[in-house]
């Protein structure tokens, strides 16, 4: 995968924020729907994938159809921007996200009051979200999208005021309940939602509850944000990596190789990805001789570009953004040119396995411990390590983020926005879909407190 780093992705929001054209019309939602809608029919890879590949183009026109008729009844930007949330949430593409241009302050979202006589439902009332931090009610008020949402009751915070919309509740067309939900950024996002009499999940990773939380769910435990290398016992060691950010690599190769002789002397591993959004494969590279049993590796995955015109243009006008030596230029100006010739279909993959230079001795065990945070080419390891038997896996679900990549900013105008739109499927050896549903572990750890997680794992690999 060609990753975008850090450096990357601020000189394009910069770019974005000085282009002369960037978001200099005033907020025209059938416009800019239209607009989004044409660059995503176009470009993206999630939408050939879901859209023409599995031969939903009826459903996908009459689900833009009707989203069409809404725009036209949009009155403000953040309704808006909610019509584009809901469009985006016909696809399943976790790298598919929205942000706004840098130094732009959204304005606040609404406020609403209680629509009345309107029935009571189950669901109405008070919700405090799952780490404590803010509790929101839920009561009947007419949206552009449905009949109820969910206002803040109190923000620990207090960005957000008393009585504005954090969440709008509407039926999508298979009447599945879901929801835009406003984040703290006030970038809205599609969830679908469950409810039981004690809980209002959204999506898989926000939880809500009838009372207020007195133990941190899986997921909001404050994790060690540097990379780490410590020896809990002298029988295990203990590697935490954060990220697989691209400028990780020579981070993580170094501390190998620092406790190269600390981590030979034990015979088990754990290795803490909870947490760690992806980067890059090259970063996770050195990790590969301790984990695995085997010297050949099969690729879990391989990337397939949709090589429309804007797509090869893009990667033509930024090959050499990813390529600090001169073969690292030659290797990107051979690739450019091999998508050329597949312009208007998915470029071909090549499934070559790889030799990997195993570690000799320990460790013997390995556990790799993950939570619904790990994403991208974190699962791209996790699905490598399922070809090592020294491997036992922890935690919970990932996220979910693996199936589509390699996004390009695309502007939405008068919306002080953009969405990063995905130009690459993978394309995996087997047929399981893991995006926006994640990876399952080995063994399960949510029923536990997640402080709990590193003990029970140092425990069962020392179990020997």
């Amino acid at each position: 995968m060609r990753p975008m780093s850090r450096l990357k992705i601020i000189t394009t929001l910069l770019l974005l924020a000085v282009a002369p054209t960037a978001f200099a019309q005033t907020c025209d939602c059938p416009k800019n729907l239209t607009h989004l809608q044409q660059q995503v029919e176009t470009n993206q890879a999630s939408y050939q994938h879901q859209v023409v590949e599995m031969n939903r183009t009826a459903a996908y026109t009459q689900f833009k159809n009707h989203l069409n008729q809404q725009a036209a009844r949009a009155q403000t930007p953040q309704q808006c921007l909610g019509l584009i949330a809901v469009y985006l949430g016909f696809f399943r593409d976790e790298h598919a996200f929205l942000a706004y241009a840098p130094q732009y302050a959204p304005p606040p979202n609404p406020k609403a009051r209680p629509r009345r006589p309107a029935p009571p439902q189950p669901h109405d009332g008070r919700w405090y979200f799952q780490d404590g931090s803010f509790s929101v009610t839920v009561m009947p008020a007419p949206t552009l999208h449905g009949e109820r949402v969910a206002v803040m009751h109190h923000d620990d915070t207090r960005k957000w005021p008393k009585g504005q919309v954090k969440i709008e509740f509407f039926e999508d067309e298979h009447h599945t309940p879901k929801c835009i939900y406003w984040r703290q950024n006030r970038v809205p996002q599609v969830h679908e939602v469950t409810f039981t009499d004690s809980t209002m999940k959204i999506g898989r990773r926000l939880t809500f509850y009838r009372r207020k939380p007195s133990t941190p769910p899986p997921g909001s435990l404050a994790l060690p944000p540097a990379l780490a290398v410590t020896y809990p016992s002298a029988t295990t060691s203990y590697l935490r990596i954060p990220s697989f950010d691209l400028t990780y690599t020579a981070k993580i190769d170094s501390a190998l190789k620092k406790n190269a002789a600390g981590i030979a002397a034990r015979p088990y591993l754990i290795l803490d990805v909870r947490g760690n959004g992806g980067g890059g494969f090259d970063a996770f590279k050195p990790l590969l001789p301790l984990l695995l049993d085997k010297p050949v590796m099969a690729q879990p995955y391989y990337g397939s570009v949709w090589v429309s015109p804007d797509n090869l243009a893009y990667y033509d006008r930024t090959k050499y953004d990813y390529a600090p030596t001169r073969q690292d230029s030659t290797t990107e100006l051979a690739y450019v040119a091999s998508l050329r010739p597949h312009l208007g279909r998915f470029s071909p993959v090549e499934k070559l396995p790889d030799t990997i230079a195993l570690a000799a001795g320990f460790p013997h065990r390995v556990g790799l411990l993950f939570d619904r945070y790990s994403a991208s080419s974190t699962e791209g390891l996790l699905l490598t390590c399922r070809q090592s038997a020294k491997v036992r896996t922890f935690g919970e679900p990932s996220a979910g983020a693996v199936s589509y990549g390699d996004w390009r900013p695309i502007e939405l105008p008068g919306l002080h926005i953009w969405l990063a739109l995905t130009t690459k499927k993978m394309v995996f050896e087997t047929a399981t879909d893991f995006e926006s549903i994640g990876i399952a572990p080995d063994v399960d750890l949510t029923a536990h407190d997640e402080r709990e997680w590193l003990h029970l794992v140092r425990q069962e690999l020392e179990r020997d």
